[in-house]
């Protein structure tokens, strides 16, 4: 038996266990990542020059659902959405005209959505504002606070513009300004426009009222003549 177990030692790293009063040598065989006392298992170093592919995730859980970001590529923009550098995608600017009887008020409701597909919590800030046809500002509304938009969070961002007035035509604009940096990534500011149309409610009730006016007087004065020219006819029959 010592002799086996002799022959076994040649295979690995032994050690000696003293037998005591016997006088036993007994040789027990210590396999690489297990220790002498237990069958414990640890993990192997890579080979030299190996190299080790590494995987970095951050998981994040919104409304029950779970965001995995960091390797995993972020989903594409929609249609009408723009990128400010893979961090956040911006929506179109949309928005809606309440006219008023007074030809220097009116308001215009505007709105976006912006859209966080990085890991991590962003703060930013927008600002809106609407133009006339000649590029003098009419109203804005700045800023508008986007605090804590969490990993892939969508959010409605919107601002009530008012005076807008009249002007026929008009163009609505918003910027979002986002951190300087989010994830290692330099960000920029982020402007979109909207044409609008602003009908000149106010102007088209004085052409229509006018319109009226005209025909009336049209009309009265057609019969003034009409009366006229029968008049003479009767006093020469007579």
């Amino acid at each position: 038996m010592v002799g086996f177990l002799a022959v076994l030692s040649g295979g690995g790293t032994a050690q000696a266990v003293d037998g005591g009063d016997n006088d036993y040598n007994i040789t027990v065989q210590v396999a690489p990542g297990q220790t002498a006392g237990g069958s414990g298992s640890s993990s192997a170093g890579a080979p030299a020059g190996a190299s080790r592919a590494t995987t970095t995730q951050t998981q994040t859980t919104v409304d029950a659902s779970t965001v995995v970001t960091g390797s995993i590529t972020p989903p594409a923009p929609a249609a009408d959405e723009f990128s400010i550098g893979g961090i956040l995608y911006v929506s179109g600017l949309t928005t809606a005209y309440s006219p008023s009887i007074d030809p220097l008020a009116g308001d215009l409701a505007v709105q976006y959505t912006v859209r966080n597909v990085s890991g991590e919590t962003i703060d930013s800030t927008s600002r809106f504002w609407v133009t006339n046809a000649f590029g003098a500002e009419l109203s804005a509304v700045d800023p508008v606070e986007v605090t804590a938009l969490k990993p892939g969070e969508s959010r409605v961002v919107s601002a009530t513009l008012t005076g807008v007035g009249q002007w026929t035509f008009a163009t609505a604009h918003m910027t979002l300004t986002p951190p300087t940096t989010v994830a290692g990534e330099e960000l920029q500011p982020l402007t979109r426009d909207a044409f609008v149309v602003l009908p000149p409610w106010f102007l088209l009730a004085l052409l229509a009222i006018g319109g009226v006016a005209y025909a009336v007087v049209r009309i009265v004065r057609a019969g003034s003549v009409s009366g006229l020219a029968v008049e003479p006819a009767a006093g020469s029959t007579a």
